[in-house]
């Protein structure tokens, strides 16, 4: 067997090799993202595993992989909105994903920007290159008086709202399919309105569909308390950044940590020389001192990186050999 790997980091370089050496299979590898224009890389090969954040929706693609009898891919994430679904079945190319590979990276980048936001870090830094150390408009607030509004509670969901209940806050959440026995952990509301409103912070881990787009507009934020945080470590399109804009701007809420963004693939992984298009929000967001943005970044820890790794190549291993996996997606 013979796989091609897109995106590869130096750090997943020796992951993939010893991977390959203990499974007797062939692997080359690029740092380069998978398009239409460098899918040709891959030719003479058996399956592709890639990550990146742009989507991969041009048929074009789909149609040279199987012009070139590459009939696996595999998603090194969780999400699958990257991939086009008509596509793989039209051009009969078996894809799968990594469903779980380490929720606790994610909650604990969330924990992270927000105690970033409790303590006025933004603030902070800004006045920093100003010589700036004076205390006004610094103070900060304490996690065990707080609630946080969880909204999915899948695996990661679940782990974020274990790491803020053993720090002392009481949790709440939202989830269109509740969990059961999970009562010590957090209090299931009976609405995403009924979170937003009572939330301190509140927290967003639920997949990216369509009918979740724009999930935080402009008519939710407004229902959150004016001294509110607003975290998205999930998909940028759940919120409406520009009506998120507007209510930080204008004080309807107090502070966003950001590690998705609408439109991110534009600036996420690339230096400002490399930003062929300016992203319509950045700019905005990084002139407001109640804000952190980070580049998608909350799953990049050395265990997750070599979870998602393995886990892509075992996948299409098993395909490969058995034709069937746990991870297939259900075209």
């Amino acid at each position: 067997m013979k796989i091609f790997i897109y995106g590869i980091g130096k750090k997943e370089q020796p992951v993939a090799e010893k991977w390959a050496k203990e499974h007797k299979v062939e692997i080359a590898f690029t740092d380069q993202e998978l398009n239409t224009q460098t899918v040709v890389l891959a030719k003479g090969y058996d399956a592709i595993s890639f990550q990146q954040m742009a989507a991969v929706h041009d048929e074009k693609m789909y149609q040279i992989m199987a012009e070139n009898n590459i009939r696996l891919l595999s998603t090194r994430s969780a999400g699958i909105d990257g991939l086009n679904k008509d596509f793989l079945k039209k051009y009969q190319i078996a894809a799968c994903n990594v469903p779980v590979y380490s929720p606790r990276a994610i909650a604990e980048h969330a924990l992270t920007l927000t105690m970033m936001l409790l303590r006025q870090i933004p603030r902070l830094l800004q006045r920093e290159q100003q010589q700036d150390f004076t205390l006004d408009g610094l103070i900060g607030r304490e996690i065990h008086e707080l609630t946080v509004g969880v909204v999915g509670t899948g695996h990661i969901g679940l782990v974020t709202a274990e790491l803020f209940k053993a720090l002392g806050a009481t949790v709440i959440a939202y989830d269109k399919y509740p969990k059961n026995d999970v009562d010590t952990i957090l209090t299931y509301q009976t609405s995403l309105e009924e979170v937003a409103q009572k939330a301190d912070i509140l927290t967003l881990h639920t997949p990216y569909l369509p009918e979740n787009h724009h999930l935080i507009d402009a008519a939710l934020l407004k229902k959150m308390k004016p001294d509110a945080l607003l975290i998205n470590t999930a998909r940028g399109p759940l919120v409406d950044t520009s009506a998120l804009i507007q209510a930080l701007q204008t004080g309807e809420i107090a502070g966003a940590g950001l590690d998705t963004l609408e439109d991110e693939m534009m600036f996420v992984n690339k230096t400002k020389a490399e930003q062929e298009k300016q992203n319509p929000y950045i700019e905005e967001l990084l002139a407001l001192d109640n804000v952190v943005v980070s580049p998608h970044i909350a799953f990049y820890t050395l265990q997750a990186s070599k979870i998602l790794m393995e886990s892509s190549l075992n996948s299409l291993f098993a395909l490969y050999t058995n034709g069937s996996n746990d991870a297939l997606i259900q075209l």
